[in-house]
């Protein structure tokens, strides 16, 4: 790929980042951002499926044995944005503050080009544009449940960063980023008036045992894995003269390591059982996996790096992180990897971290994430 064309792809992408920039839609409430890139594919003459789930958009090109899937996300946040930006949110308390606006069009503006040579591909190549990844319910889990994956060898996807520079790509083989498991206990006791304790049973005294005799436990299975083990909500009883018949927990719980989790899970619940049947209470435990842990193989990364070294691209090695990205989901059907490009520019204040409502990005960093995916893509074979 000449200069010339990745300048073009590159404003192209910019031109569309900024308008999806001005329109953030949250979850799977996406009709805006779906009009936008349902439209850019009519006039590539790519046809796309909508079939995988709501506002999901799938569009296949190319022809050969392999398929090789690229995703992007579509969803913003529900935050109000706080930037000076000319073409900042239109839409009050949404904003893209992660990124998604321009994963989409970077994934667009490599839909241009490899369209644009479709003869000459060495695979054939199946865009996914999701939503929800920000979403309580995973678009990821929802378009894998309905087969996206059916047929696809592996799957390669890109993350904006603002702690890497501009301009280089950032990548981790094996374990990359953290399963979630969002985790809610209810202990159920009896009210009473605050002067009779005896008469009731205290939901909040259940719940202060079993949270600390909790961290306690999971801090013995850990031993060296990594983890967070984090309770962001303690909520029990109105007033001060009742005694609490209820008091909730919200815990955030993230891992690499399924085994240690399993065992978490079983002691936890082993816990709660126990505390609230010796109060003469109930308890109740909502344990859901949000997302798997994102493992990138390490045949598809060896693959990308021998690829995007034709392009003189820098490639950076970079740490675990504790966060999770829903991408996962398509990794428990096919391997794949998730990349990331930096974004980091100080000069132009593109320094904040994600989900901030003064969240910036360089786009620049978006030229060589095109010029990687496109790369990586007519490479493919010839390693």
């Amino acid at each position: 790929m000449n200069c010339e064309k990745i300048n073009e792809l590159f404003s192209y992408g910019v031109a569309i980042r900024r308008q999806l920039h001005q329109c953030p839609e949250v979850g799977f409430d996406l009709p805006q951002t779906v009009k936008i890139v349902t439209a850019e594919l009519d006039e590539m003459g790519i046809e796309y499926t909508t079939k995988y789930g709501t506002c999901s958009i799938v569009a296949d090109i190319g022809q050969g044995k392999d398929l090789v899937a690229l995703r992007a996300d579509m969803d913003a946040l529900p935050v109000e944005e706080q930037t000076d930006l000319p073409f900042k949110s239109k839409n009050p308390g949404k904003m893209h503050a992660c990124g998604h606006d321009a994963h989409t069009a970077i994934l667009l503006s490599v839909a241009k080009y490899l369209k644009s040579i479709e003869p000459e591909l060495p695979c054939r190549v199946r865009l996914i544009f999701q939503p929800s990844e920000e979403g309580a319910v995973s678009g990821a889990k929802m378009m894998v449940s309905k087969g996206v994956m059916n047929g696809v060898s592996h799957i390669l996807c890109t993350h904006c960063e603002n702690s890497l520079s501009s301009g280089k790509l950032g990548v981790l083989k094996g374990y990359y980023m953290a399963a979630c498991v969002p985790i809610t206990i209810r202990f159920f006791g009896k009210s009473s008036h605050a002067t009779c304790p005896k008469n009731g049973i205290d939901a909040v005294a259940m719940a202060v045992e079993a949270y600390n005799l909790m961290k306690e436990a999971v801090t013995q299975e850990a031993s060296d894995t990594a983890y967070i083990w984090s309770v962001g909500r303690f909520s029990g009883g109105f007033v001060h003269n009742v005694i609490a018949d209820l008091c909730e927990l919200d815990i955030s719980f993230r891992f690499y390591d399924m085994d240690f989790a399993n065992r978490v899970e079983s002691k936890v619940r082993e816990i709660c059982n126990s505390v609230s049947k010796r109060f003469g209470g109930k308890c109740e435990i909502v344990w859901n996996i949000s997302t798997s842990a994102v493992y990138n193989d390490e045949a598809v990364v060896s693959r990308f790096k021998k690829a995007i070294s034709k392009a003189g691209i820098v490639l950076e090695t970079v740490n675990k992180k504790m966060i999770s990205e829903d991408f996962a989901w398509y990794l428990t059907k096919v391997p794949g990897m998730l990349f990331r490009f930096g974004t980091r520019n100080e000069s132009l204040g593109c320094t904040t971290t994600l989900h901030n409502n003064d969240f910036c990005i360089d786009e620049e960093g978006m030229k060589t994430a095109i010029m990687a995916f496109c790369t990586y893509i007519t490479n493919y074979g010839k390693e």
